[in-house]
């Protein structure tokens, strides 16, 4: 199914909350522990977890730079990702029991982002087949050290962010449709003929379930974050690469059998993004979601069930979110070293760090 610019936006009622924070999490106390990856003054990268009141809990040291972090279902440990086309993933306990570290196969690199499924004991990950020039889901045993026993097809070009569905068995997956290759470093290869997609697919199969690409008009509209929210409604992100002074929407909202539908903002907020959406997150109950916009310095908010904006605050370098325990609340990762937490009203006081925070955050507990 493609869709178009005149695909235009039904809201959906509702309440019930996927996946998005498990349930340990939203019944948490505070203080609320955060995961990221970041780099120090000095070109060191690490990933940490940490909270606002004392600062890093633990830390590792990584060997380059990071980018997403998955929490293993029921806290254990949680698992920092490189950024493409890196091929290294750590698996870091909240313990003091050593990290575990585990790279990709021959022939692939990482995408920077993963998802454990349900019960924790396997670990997906967005991974580039880059001879062959398609996307596949690693398949790794997170109780075997993280050793990759299978890989499922994305059904696209460049998976770069995915997430499970409430069912547990249902992957949706935001394949980018930018053809790379680590010898060409971040060169995009396929430019003219990009192949965006949304797919979902049954992880006991590899099947393809659904699939939604983009009409001509929209090809160079490159699906790349996304977050499952109320009602299993996947709101996800784009970054175009077409002519700058295009202003497509860049935020798209979908439920398996429906039409998705790209909503955009207001027009002077819609120019401010710079059509660039750099990470999209649900809040603590799946009704808002927050979607960064680092390259023009602003977050934006957006109503899940009436998928519509909602507003947007000033966050210069600002691209991580995490959800917190308050609702329509979220943590702001900043690349100018702040920490700050707020919604559609605003930020609050902005907690000066040592460190340039990269593109993710989650909540821990």
């Amino acid at each position: 199914m493609q869709l178009d610019r005149r695909t235009v936006l039904k809201g959906l009622g509702g309440s019930a909350f996927a996946l998005t924070v498990p349930a340990h999490i939203a019944a948490a106390p505070l203080p609320e522990r955060f995961a990221a990856a970041r780099k120090d003054d000095f070109g060191n990268y690490s990933a940490a977890l940490f909270d606002l009141e004392r600062g890093d809990i633990r830390e590792v040291l990584l060997p380059a730079r990071g980018h997403d972090v998955a929490l293993r279902p029921g806290g254990s440990e949680w698992v920092a990702f490189a950024r493409r086309p890196g091929r290294f993933g750590v698996a870091v306990p909240m313990d003091a029991r050593e990290p575990v570290w585990f790279s990709a196969q021959a022939g692939r690199h990482f995408y920077g982002h993963g998802v454990f499924s349900t019960d924790g004991r396997v670990l997906y990950t967005t991974e580039n087949d880059y001879e062959g020039g398609r996307g596949v889901i690693g398949v790794r045993d997170a109780d075997a050290g993280y050793r990759q026993i299978g890989e499922l097809p994305s059904h696209g070009i460049g998976p770069h962010d995915l997430a499970l569905l409430s069912d547990g068995r249902t992957m949706v997956i935001a394949n980018g449709g930018i053809r790379t290759h680590p010898d060409r470093r971040r060169e995009e290869l396929n430019l003219a003929d990009m192949e965006p997609s949304l797919t979902y697919v049954d992880i006991r199969t590899g099947d393809l379930l659904e699939a939604h690409g983009l009409s001509n008009d929209l090809r160079r509209l490159s699906i790349r974050h996304l977050a499952v929210a109320a009602r299993d409604t996947v709101v996800f992100g784009c970054q175009y690469r077409g002519p700058g002074d295009d202003l497509p929407p860049l935020i798209g909202f979908h439920r398996r059998g429906e039409n998705p539908s790209l909503v955009p903002a207001p027009d002077e907020t819609q120019t401010t993004l710079k059509n660039y959406i750099g990470s999209v997150t649900a809040d603590s109950d799946g009704s808002v979601v927050g979607a960064s916009a680092p390259r023009g310095g602003v977050v934006t908010y957006w109503d899940v069930s009436a998928r519509r904006f909602l507003g947007a605050c000033d966050a210069r370098d600002g691209c991580g979110l995490a959800p917190t325990h308050q609702g329509a609340t979220f943590l702001l990762t900043s690349g100018e070293g702040w920490l700050a937490s707020g919604g559609a009203g605003g930020l609050g006081p902005r907690q000066a760090t040592r460190y340039h925070w990269d593109n993710h955050a989650i909540l821990v507990r």
